[in-house]
């Protein structure tokens, strides 16, 4: 009796465990829905189409951003966002950087975003490629950019920007070997 007990228990601890866990997982990328819907409600179209019509969600069901067009997701969480040539105009100012914790690649190139690079881009701390080539950027490189640490890629050439490319970009940690592409 004293086995089944311990069993039981052990089944439901982990039960609430999972539970947990899968709820954690819901929530993030909830929020990472709703970051991201912020942000479209921000973008115009260059064409005549409606901004990225798959980016909804529906009350009473789960509020993930995994399968809407341009957003690739590891897991839960978005870890890439490719919007290559889509049309997309708007600021880079409304971008949910805090709110995607676990984004890596960015592709916005070939679109209509304008104005500067938010110094904010420094809290996707995971990025390892950047690609804003090809939009209306303007203003100065932002130093933050130097804080991400694990860039491998980055492109921003055929834009407005100007200035001296910050020192900080390109650095490597003494452990790191591979050095990071850059194109301005």
């Amino acid at each position: 009796m004293m086995k089944k007990r311990v069993a039981l228990f052990a089944s439901l601890l982990l039960f609430l465990t999972l539970h947990d866990r899968l709820t954690d997982a819901q929530s993030n990328s909830t929020a990472e829905a709703l970051a991201l819907l912020n942000w479209k409600a921000s973008l115009q179209s260059l064409t005549n189409r409606s901004v990225l019509p798959s980016w909804t969600v529906s009350s009473g069901t789960e509020q993930s951003p995994c399968r809407w067009f341009g957003i690739h997701c590891q897991g839960n969480s978005v870890f890439r966002v490719n919007l290559t040539s889509y049309g997309v105009k708007g600021s880079f100012h409304v971008f949910p950087f805090s709110s995607l914790p676990n984004l890596e690649e960015i592709d916005l190139s070939i679109n209509g975003l304008f104005s500067t690079i938010p110094p904010q881009i420094s809290q996707l701390s995971k990025l390892t490629y950047l690609d804003l080539s090809y939009n209306d950027l303007s203003g100065e490189i932002p130093n933050q950019i130097g804080q991400l640490i694990h860039l491998k890629t980055l492109h921003l050439v055929q834009n407005q920007l100007n200035g001296s490319i910050p020192e900080e970009i390109g650095q490597l940690e003494p452990s790191k070997s591979l050095p990071c592409k850059i194109t301005i």
